[in-house]
């Protein structure tokens, strides 16, 4: 059993050559036009891909989850790479790694498509994510993460023990592809969904930072703690950010070097109608899964249907 991500593509100003998509591209500039952004800002479109190959003892909720992290990381990883050769970031002087610790938060999913194919005899299951940033908002919120000590030193916890847990993850993959009893392949599988459950509950309390420091510093995102706990109950950053958010209030963040722009803040702009309730914007942290219904298919069938929301889990129905 392996987990194999295609490689995806970074496009600027531009979507897929659909009319809805144009349509809403459209409606976009109107939307932003309302806000204080800044004049020259830079919307970029990241299309990024994750899949997974199927062994005889996957299921294909476990597929779904490890095919929608790889998109994630593929998605931050090209925001990385692009946001380091940006001059409003680079001039921060801020490193690839800081770039990847403080935007897993700040990249709006516009859609996240999943499809079933069949390789030979091995089920492929792909997960399709296409999402948004504006560099100018990216790098104020940045500079907003780096000045907040508390957020700085959580997100980069964070960031550094779901690394380990990728490790983890690898290296239990391998053993539920080896394991010759079916008391192997049971732990197997429980200590991957614990491992998964970690990694999501982790990006959980790193949104929830996130949207403390840049959306509500006078309140405490409940509903986003709940889920991380919900996911992954014993784990410890949870407490943490409890204690400081109900606790302490962030410092007024200073934007970076362009006069006349506003507090650093989440992107409140949309291209398409967010997957998730009406009204509501999801960032990658904010994707978790719940267990799918439908069968795999034999032939590419998205498990999706334009323009209807995303339940809880980050799947549409």
């Amino acid at each position: 059993m392996s987990g194999r991500m295609c490689q995806p593509s970074l496009l600027s100003h531009r979507l897929p050559n659909n009319p809805f998509h144009s349509l809403a591209f459209s409606l976009a500039f109107a939307v932003m036009s309302s806000f204080e952004a800044p004049a020259l800002a830079d919307i970029r479109v990241v299309n990024a891909q994750g899949e997974h190959r199927m062994g005889d003892r996957d299921t294909r909720e476990d597929a779904i989850r490890l095919a929608s992290e790889a998109a994630k990381r593929n998605a931050l990883e090209q925001v990385a790479v692009y946001l380091e050769s940006v001059t409003v970031v680079n001039d921060m002087d801020v490193t690839k790694d800081e770039i990847r610790t403080y935007t897993a938060g700040l990249v709006l999913v516009l859609d996240q498509r999943i499809t079933t194919t069949l390789d030979g005899d091995v089920v492929v299951v792909k997960v399709d994510l296409l999402a948004q940033m504006d560099t100018e908002e990216v790098a104020q919120a940045i500079a907003a993460l780096r000045e907040n000590e508390d957020a700085r030193v959580q997100l980069a916890a964070l960031k550094q023990e779901n690394e380990q847990l990728q490790e983890e993850l690898n290296a239990v993959n391998q053993e539920l592809g080896n394991a010759s009893t079916p008391d192997q392949v049971q732990q197997a599988a429980q200590k991957r969904k614990e491992i998964i459950n970690r990694v999501q509950s982790n990006a959980m309390v790193s949104q929830a930072w996130t949207n403390w420091v840049l959306v509500s510093p006078s309140g405490v995102p409940q509903a986003l703690l709940n889920s991380a706990s919900g996911l992954s109950p014993t784990n410890p950053h949870i407490a943490i950010a409890r204690q400081v958010i109900t606790t302490r209030q962030p410092p007024a963040p200073r934007p970076p070097g362009h006069p006349g722009t506003t507090r650093p803040r989440m992107p409140s702009h949309e291209l398409v109608p967010p997957p998730g309730a009406p009204g509501e914007v999801r960032t990658l942290n904010e994707i978790i899964h719940r267990t799918p219904h439908a069968q795999p298919q034999s032939a590419p069938q998205p498990a999706v249907q334009p323009r209807r929301g995303y339940g809880a889990g980050g799947e549409r129905h």
